[in-house]
């Protein structure tokens, strides 16, 4: 029994020299007997065991070990949102440009101030794209499909670049369109402009600013910004032409004309070298009217004013009905 003891004793302490033996043991092959073959990877392609390599994208440190390297984006973000910029001394809208990597049509278009003057002053704060493109802010009536056409991109440009949950736009929701294109820019002021905004045409007209609102027709053919595109989005605007002629192109499609106001109507003046088209709103006991027009008092801006018989003298064409 006590010799059955000992033996017991005997094979545990073997087996424990054994294991501690092994676990002493350098199990990484010399390199004299690895010096054939080294390391293999996955292609086949043999690497150094002490020295590792390159294969492909993928480092190889010693023994095989892969370091897997940490890409480091070598550029900016995309920033989403437009910069604000407030004009220094002696800058033009060329420098500014060229500082933001985009053009001077650019932000003028992003900017409904200077869609009639490319003018700065010094103070002045100007809103610069993000990217090559136009920023706007919506109106009531706007939709992405018709901003789409209206700065000749997709819709779904508009809503991805903006990172948009829903396709339905809100009033005073400021979006950036990725190299949107917006309207033609106006020749300058006529004299009659130029007097009219400085108000040296003895209060002849009283014009007020409107925050809104465009009409339910598409304008399709007619540049943004300018009277015949505002009238065409009130009435349904079947005929082309600059604005002083719309008055016999009208009734050469038919359209009954007169020199009569009537609600609804359009009126037709020679107010400036191109012409001007107005929406007639109502019409006064006194046989005043008031029309609604954009590209009177400036640029892509809505404005209303009430005329008096005989005050338009020879520029008054008519109207349309």
């Amino acid at each position: 029994m006590r010799v059955h003891r000992y033996l017991t004793h005997v094979v545990v302490l073997a087996v424990a020299v054994a294991i501690s033996g092994y676990a002493s043991i350098d199990r990484h092959f010399s390199s004299s007997l690895t010096a054939r073959l080294g390391t293999v990877n996955a292609e086949a392609v043999v690497t150094s065991d002490t020295a590792g390599g390159q294969v492909g994208d993928v480092s190889l440190g010693r023994f095989s070990t892969i370091i897997k390297p940490v890409a480091i984006p070598l550029a900016a973000p995309v920033v989403h949102t437009s910069t604000t910029y407030t004009v220094a001394a002696g800058e033009d809208l060329t420098a500014i440009a060229t500082k933001y990597h985009v053009t001077v049509s650019q932000i003028r278009w992003s900017n409904t101030n200077l869609i009639s003057s490319e003018v700065v002053a010094t103070g002045d704060q100007v809103r610069i794209p993000p990217v090559p493109g136009v920023v706007v802010t919506a109106k009531a009536s706007d939709t992405l499909d018709s901003l789409a056409t209206a700065y000749q991109v997709d819709a779904q440009t508009i809503l991805d670049f903006n990172r948009l949950r829903s396709p339905q736009l809100t009033a005073g929701m400021v979006l950036v369109i990725p190299d949107g294109v917006g309207g033609a820019f106006p020749p300058p002021p006529t004299a009659y402009q130029l007097l009219m905004q400085s108000g040296n045409l003895g209060g002849t007209f009283h014009s007020v600013v409107l925050g809104c609102c465009l009409g339910p027709y598409p304008a399709t053919g007619f540049p943004a910004g300018w009277c015949t595109w505002y009238v065409a989005t009130k009435r349904n605007v079947t005929w082309r032409g600059d604005a002083g002629y719309w008055y016999d192109n009208a009734s050469a499609a038919g359209y009954p004309v007169g020199p009569t106001p009537k609600v609804g109507a359009i009126m037709v003046t020679w107010e400036s070298w191109l012409g001007h088209v107005a929406y007639v709103e109502a019409v006064n006991a006194d046989g005043s009217w008031v029309v609604s027009e954009m590209n009177f008092v400036a640029f892509d801006v809505i404005s209303q004013r009430t005329i008096k018989p005989g005050q338009l003298g020879g520029r008054l064409v008519g109207f349309i009905y």
